[in-house]
């Protein structure tokens, strides 16, 4: 129940080349320094028309506003009463895309640890914000976090939805791995970029089965509470499971792995901090923290359930159980402008009756094309893959079940796929091209990993 391991605990923080190997293979050559894209907020601070640039990012300004609305630097409208969010970027920066960057000492190319007159400025490692920085290095690493773009319900996400024209669904990341036998993923051996539209069909009988119509004898299952709309979400990580997708969420759930924050309980102990000691958040509720699925009121508080700890629409929306999950999402608090704000509402979004996504539920599968605008916040794109667009007209899970690309059981078992919750901040897995084109996924050349963002929540871009 959102204790799947979290993002960036597969791969080695920084690679396991020494400074000055040889060249890897698939490696690309890496010239220049990173650009820190200033044009563009970092999570949830979105330019509007009259901005600045700063080095390397947008201008803003050149769209056209919805009704009320404010022009965004993508010069998309925004819907009435609205604003047009800016997420376009520059592509992914390349010295922050994978591990580790070699030096060719032959061919003089590469980088080489602290020359500053080679690529990358002599930083050839890459560090993840949830481990401590790398030791035998001459240039400091730039410590590296997941881009809370990505969160469900972000501006960014929703501003891309909407810009796809796909009305009625929400764009989220997942973790999620290959290695289910006969599964959606078949032979792949990366799920990473890869897109699935995941259609809610009832809570999980064996995980949330407190939220079953009828607890006692969930046979044949069914929900007591309004299944959420279908998310369209996007593999950002490994070390989830095969048969589940971990969406990323405020308050979703630490696990292994944190750079959200120091979080400490009632008793003064601190029972989740991260190796770097660096966090996107000044302060975070430690309720169902760690591995007890964050802030998930449905499993975690009384005042949301019946006398026999049963859930149903009435409990969850009972004055006490929407102020004391109110009272945990407003314990999240963040220097990073925006963040703030975006992460407490998102954070009371999941847990709201008619979007109640930070829950475990069984849902059908089918894998599809990423939408354009989607990629476009996450900053992995693959290339075409013959597989079905976003079907507009599948929302629910009697029309998923009805429609032959959709899975109702994992290739290994008569179960669904569910769903479980997480947000850790660190780097993910698909921000390095170790888990993309290296594992045989082909994508667009700019476009090969998710973007990462600095300690301000900036996203490192290409330089332009």
């Amino acid at each position: 129940m959102g204790g799947a391991p979290s993002s960036g605990g597969t791969q080695p923080v920084g690679g396991t080349q020494p400074a000055g190997g040889s060249t890897a293979s698939g490696g690309n050559t890496r010239t220049g320094g990173s650009t820190v894209s200033g044009g563009n907020a970092g999570a949830g601070g979105s330019t509007v028309s009259g901005g600045n640039a700063g080095a390397g990012g947008m201008a803003a300004g050149g769209g056209n506003a919805g009704a009320g609305g404010t022009a965004g630097t993508t010069g998309d409208a925004g819907g009435a009463g609205g604003s047009a969010v800016s997420y376009k970027l520059p592509p992914p920066d390349q010295c922050h895309d994978q591990d580790f960057i070699p030096y060719d000492y032959n061919a003089k190319t590469g980088c080489l640890d602290g020359d500053t007159t080679t690529d990358c400025g002599g930083k050839c490692t890459v560090a993840n914000a949830c481990a401590a920085p790398p030791t035998g290095t001459k240039a400091q690493p730039d410590m590296t976090f997941m881009c809370q773009r990505n969160q469900l319900f972000s501006p960014e996400m929703e501003q891309a939805a909407a810009d796809d024209g796909n009305i009625g669904f929400h764009y989220a990341v997942v973790g999620h791995d290959v290695g289910d036998p006969g599964g959606i993923d078949g032979n792949a051996q990366s799920a990473c970029c890869q897109c699935y539209q995941l259609v809610y069909a009832y809570p999980s009988p064996s995980n949330d089965r407190q939220v079953q119509l009828n607890p006692d004898n969930p046979n044949p299952p069914a929900s007591a509470i309004p299944v959420p709309p279908p998310l369209i979400a996007q593999a950002f990580n490994t070390g989830a499971t095969p048969t589940t997708f971990d969406v990323y969420m405020p308050a979703g759930g630490l696990g292994a792995n944190n750079a959200c924050a120091r979080v400490v309980d009632s008793s003064g102990n601190v029972i989740a901090k991260s190796g770097s000691g660096l966090y996107m958040y000044t302060s975070y509720p430690a309720d169902g923290q760690p591995s007890q699925g964050g802030v998930k009121p449905a499993s975690l508080y009384q005042e949301c359930k019946t006398a026999v700890s049963w859930v149903t629409e009435a409990t969850l929306t009972s004055p006490a159980c929407v102020q004391k999950t109110a009272n945990a999402c407003d314990e999240i608090a963040s220097n990073i402008p925006g963040l703030t704000q975006q992460s407490q509402s998102g954070c009371i979004k999941a847990n709201t009756i008619d979007t109640f996504y930070h829950l475990n539920w069984s849902v059908y599968v089918a894998k599809v094309e990423c939408p354009e605008n989607l990629t476009r916040v996450t900053g992995c794109k693959l290339a075409p893959q013959g597989l079905p667009a976003v079907k507009k007209n599948v929302t629910t899970a009697a029309q998923a079940a009805k429609d032959p690309d959709f899975r109702s059981k994992t290739g290994s078992s008569n179960n669904m796929y569910e769903t479980t919750t997480m947000e850790d901040c660190c780097r993910p897995s698909c921000a390095s091209i170790s888990w993309t084109t290296q594992k045989g996924l082909v994508t667009d050349p700019q476009y090969q990993a998710f973007y990462l963002c600095n300690a301000n929540g900036v996203p490192y871009t290409q330089p332009q």
